[in-house]
């Protein structure tokens, strides 16, 4: 029976230490997500990166023999990631995982539209094949960061849009690809602090406000409860790594069966 309800008990503090990953998630930062059947346009894609029922950017395909090519055309304050090569803005056409952020390569509007691909060599994306269009959102006076994925032809004389995301959070960065949070991404509850971290065999946790009777739990990545430490009092916990190959783990610290905060560590050989 007490094997029992020690077993309950750290199910329900693992339940718990989820749940505040979700809140967190919803409170701090949220990447929305669009997937739709794959659409190859006869001429012009409408992309509405946020789903407000705004078009943010005009993708569009045309021209005469020679010299089809496909476009991109922000709208209002929105801004493509590209570069200015022989007199043509052309897109990036992003890996998946590059990141999207102000600081990626040069953004631009409307003003200046962009040639994603011309003819059979002229812009970034001839002949691409899932690959990402860095883009940025303007919403009221927020600054969002998204992608859009595509497909073009070799002879430019098609694309298919595949999917698209953009990242809730003003100023926030994005991957090429990604749909969802992980949670590196989340543990936002600085009360306490990890050092060193990486480690090799022990590590010192130093927390904000003094403890009394607490409890430290490490878990790893699959929620599995690995070490607990109980009746922790004081500001200062020492870690020593003891069997715990190398790899991540998340640290829990409740008081009063009140979450403290959750951070990561990382132990090397």
């Amino acid at each position: 029976m007490k094997k029992n309800i020690v077993f309950l008990k750290n199910a329900a503090l693992l339940s718990c230490f989820l749940m505040l990953f979700s809140i967190n998630s919803k409170l701090n930062a949220q990447i929305i997500y669009t997937d739709i059947i794959d659409a190859t346009p006869s001429a012009t894609y409408p992309l509405d990166l946020n789903n407000d029922n705004l078009v943010d950017f005009i993708i569009q395909f045309g021209g005469s023999a020679g010299n089809i090519g496909v476009m991109c055309y922000p709208e209002n304050n929105n801004a493509y990631a590209g570069n200015f090569v022989i007199d043509i803005y052309s897109p990036w056409a992003l890996s998946e995982s590059n990141t999207i952020c102000d600081s990626l390569s040069t953004w631009y509007n409307a003003n200046n539209p962009g040639t994603m691909a011309l003819g059979t060599s002229l812009g970034n994306w001839v002949g691409a094949t899932d690959k990402y269009l860095g883009l940025k959102l303007i919403v009221d006076t927020n600054t969002h960061y998204g992608w859009a994925r595509f497909d073009i032809l070799e002879s430019s004389a098609s694309f298919t849009v595949k999917d698209y995301a953009f990242q809730s959070t003003p100023n926030t960065c994005i991957q090429a690809g990604q749909t969802s949070l992980g949670l590196n991404e989340i543990l936002t509850n600085n009360n306490f602090s990890v050092f060193p971290n990486p480690c090799i065999s022990s590590t010192i946790i130093h927390t904000k406000e003094n403890l009394n009777n607490a409890t430290m739990t490490i878990f790893n990545a699959f929620g599995q409860t690995l070490k607990q430490i109980n009746n922790i009092s004081g500001q200062t916990i020492s870690l020593n790594r003891e069997n715990l190959p190398s790899g991540i783990y998340f640290i829990g610290l409740t008081e009063y069966n009140k979450i403290i905060s959750i951070e990561k560590l990382i132990i090397v050989d």
